[in-house]
């Protein structure tokens, strides 16, 4: 059941209060009216039973009326509700600047008098559903600050977690230091899309021979970066038992990463695994042998002219072809030639004024520009290259790129 709405009437004069409550009892006989004759009576009634609308004579005893309006405005409790100021004197400012919403003039007409309080009634519906609303709101803000602190909270803690991962995924990739022993000049351009990488590079000596590995795992991030430390275990596994070979090692490894995976050629079994290239390096015999599952490299001798060694079109992991074995190529070189290992990820990026994949035909000019430089300075060409290339983009992928001087 609807509440009745509740009208406080605040006047000195009994006839006029009188003449008011006729007005109601003949037009609203549902209204309920209560009367007070001055001022500090108007406040009191006003906080007790909280009127949906205040009317005012604009002369009130003991508290003047304009004290009356900026208390009933001051308090939470009767802010919103509508005062109407009833006056012979046009002399109001004040009051309205006090918080007074309407005015009637006396003596008024039955007829206008109704139709302010309704307006005035209107405008109290409208407040409170405003209030509600802003309480509403004020809920939900508090809420979504709460759920904002949790999310934070949690992207907090997993970003640590995988800045932790990254620590042991660097603990786990040879050191730089490690490396110049075995290649005495290299450069090694490394730029996970992310904090932790799904490409992976790996180096190993065995019998005066140094195996070096250029790795992209399937996605990037963290489902890249497990499959990077298996990688990693598995080519430390396989050189201790397999002949340097560098075919015979992809093979070694293809099965190593299908038995982890459990794929075994099913439909609609997922197709992961890595793409990767392998080169085993004989100072002595200035001679490499390559493998490549879907990873070419690239020669730069010292005359320039560039060379291009293609994979087998096949990854490490389930294919159609997985029972098929790789292949070695087995490459001469001379003093001065560069060998470059990569990853997709330096071609694959968006960038240029036509917002275009930077491709392999670049790549092969950039090796060619670079070829004579130090390695500090082709470090840095790769560096500048494609940081102007893709410019105000995201980085799209992991980037791994390896240049050997012979």
């Amino acid at each position: 059941m609807q509440e009745k709405i509740k009208i406080l009437v605040a006047d000195t004069s009994r006839l006029m209060l009188s003449t008011i409550k006729g007005i109601f009892d003949r037009n609203q006989p549902d209204y309920s009216v209560f009367i007070a004759t001055e001022g500090k009576e108007a406040c009191q009634k006003a906080l007790n039973i909280k009127p949906d609308l205040i009317l005012l004579d604009s002369e009130l005893p003991i508290l003047d009326v304009e004290r009356v309006v900026r208390i009933l405005k001051r308090v939470a409790k009767t802010r919103n509700i509508p005062i109407v100021l009833m006056s012979n004197s046009q002399q109001i400012d004040s009051l309205f600047d006090a918080g007074v919403d309407d005015f009637i003039f006396k003596p008024f007409e039955e007829k206008e008098f109704l139709y302010r309080i309704k307006c005035a009634l209107r405008l109290g519906r409208n407040l409170n559903k405003m209030m509600e609303q802003n309480e509403l709101m004020a809920i939900q803000a508090k809420e979504m600050q709460r759920q904002y602190r949790m999310m934070e909270e949690q992207k907090k803690d997993i970003i640590d977690d995988i800045t932790y991962s990254r620590r042991i995924q660097n603990a786990i990739m040879p050191e730089r230091s490690y490396l110049l022993t075995l290649l005495p000049e290299y450069f090694l351009f490394y730029k996970p899309k992310r904090i932790v990488s799904g490409d992976f590079y790996w180096v190993a000596q065995k019998d005066n021979k140094v195996i070096l590995a250029a790795a992209d795992c399937t996605g990037h991030g963290i489902s890249g970066a497990f499959l990077t430390i298996a990688g990693t275990a598995f080519l430390n596994e396989i050189i201790n038992y397999s002949f340097i070979d560098a075919a015979e090692i992809l093979n070694h490894l293809r099965n190593h990463v299908m038995r982890l995976l459990h794929q075994k050629g099913l439909e609609g079994e997922a197709a992961d695994g890595m793409d990767i290239s392998l080169c085993i390096f004989d100072f002595q015999q200035m001679e490499v042998q390559y493998a490549g599952a879907n990873n070419s490299i690239m020669q730069v001798k010292k005359n320039k002219e560039l060379l291009v060694y293609s994979p087998d079109k096949m990854p490490i992991g389930i294919h159609e072809n997985y029972d098929k074995p790789f292949k070695n190529q087995l490459i001469k070189l001379e003093k001065g030639d560069m060998i470059y290992m990569y990853t997709d990820g330096y071609a694959d990026q968006f960038g240029g004024p036509l917002d275009q994949k930077f491709r392999n035909k670049r790549l092969q000019r950039l090796c060619l520009e670079a070829s004579g430089l130090s390695m500090a300075e082709q470090y840095q060409l790769f560096e500048r290259t494609i940081d102007e290339w893709i410019g105000y983009r995201d980085q799209i992928d992991d980037m791994l790129v390896i240049g050997i001087r012979v």
